[in-house]
């Protein structure tokens, strides 16, 4: 059962989830903080001093997640490995603007040393680290497709670093510092549409900067997110398994399985993804002219007697029950819970289709 109950979680205007760590009793707040980062970041201290503080708020612009973030009083170590990136990777990038302070940056084998200003590029699909005694920034995850870059730009982000000198830096923090201000009293619409405009620019600054020859995702990552990306885009075609997935991929089962290990069997996967497209189903108004069975149906389960109790174990409820409002409920409870943070953010953003 969850502890994490000292996470404020509100919105601040309809349409604009938000949250806040800061508030947390001081004995729990690293674990709150570390928790919240945790799809991202691995996150551990040392050297703790007697002026420790974190503090991490945050919002939820649908393609872009922007936050401040504080870190003081101690050594904090930040590390995504290749488990890390199989297990919670997604196609954005992760554009941390630094305000005050500094860290090091450790891309494939590489050190870079950041300054108040300087503004750093890391790809959500390559493994990173960071180490800091000291540092104030505001972070945005940027969905891929927001960036308008094509595939050989995107390939090249990761690793980059934008200096405080540059005109790209100075505008890209002055529009980051102002987001975080003005996102509080924005309306849904607006903030979706700044969201959109924000990407846009963010990829139009980057471009003229990002470097030649820029790392690549592994072998091994980039097959899990081919993967990934196939699963997701055929839920709903009934013939959807391992065998289906292997010939699509041009891979043996044998070589499926060792692909995927990260995130533990492909038939789990998938029947997880089907039902959390179910639940989806079942909590939209839109959707009420279809019976429970056939948005089952629709999204692959074959069996009524199997869906029913597959979706009881995965969400504790009863289809019937998720139709009635419950399934609303469940979220409320998570987002009490600290479950709908920015983990759950990250999970929206990994499903997130932009269209035009």
């Amino acid at each position: 059962m969850h502890e994490q109950r000292n996470v404020e979680v509100r919105a601040e205007t309809p349409g604009i989830p938000y949250f806040n760590v800061s508030n947390a009793p001081p004995e729990l707040r690293f674990d709150a903080y570390a928790e919240s980062v945790d799809p991202i970041f691995d996150t551990r201290r040392e050297s703790v001093a007697g002026d420790f503080s974190v503090g991490l708020d945050g919002f939820n612009a649908g393609p872009v997640l922007i936050g401040r973030s504080r870190m003081w009083g101690a050594t904090f170590h930040y590390d995504r490995d290749v488990r890390k990136v199989a297990q919670t990777g997604v196609e954005a990038v992760l554009v941390q603007i630094i305000t005050r302070g500094g860290d090091v940056r450790l891309h494939d084998g590489e050190a870079i040393v950041t300054r108040p200003g300087d503004i750093c590029i890391a790809d959500m699909t390559r493994p990173f680290a960071t180490r800091t005694d000291g540092c104030d920034n505001i972070s945005m995850v940027v969905h891929h497709g927001a960036l308008g870059l094509d595939e050989a730009r995107l390939n090249r982000l990761h690793g980059n670093l934008l200096r405080r000198e540059t005109l790209a830096a100075q505008l890209l923090g002055e529009h980051a510092r102002m987001l975080v201000e003005r996102l509080p009293q924005a309306g849904a619409n607006d903030a979706l549409a700044v969201a959109r405009a924000t990407g846009l620019m963010m990829g139009g600054l980057l471009a003229p900067h990002i470097r030649d020859g820029g790392q690549r995702a592994s072998v091994a990552v980039a097959a899990l997110f081919r993967i990934k990306r196939f699963i997701r885009a055929n839920l709903a075609h009934p013939e959807l398994g391992p065998d289906m997935v292997a010939r699509a991929m041009g891979m043996s089962r044998a070589t499926l399985y060792r692909a995927f290990a990260p995130l533990g069997s492909v038939g789990d996967f998938i029947r997880r993804q089907r039902l959390e497209r179910a639940l989806s189903d079942l909590a939209d108004p839109a959707q009420r002219g279809k019976s429970i069975a056939e948005i089952a149906y629709g999204w692959g389960f074959a069996d009524w007697s199997t869906f029913s109790r597959a979706f009881k174990a995965a969400f504790g409820i009863t289809p019937s029950e998720a139709r009635s409002g419950a399934g609303v409920m469940l979220g409320a409870e998570k987002a009490v819970a600290g479950d709908v943070l920015l983990p759950q953010w990250i999970r929206t953003m990994d499903a997130l289709r932009l269209h035009g």
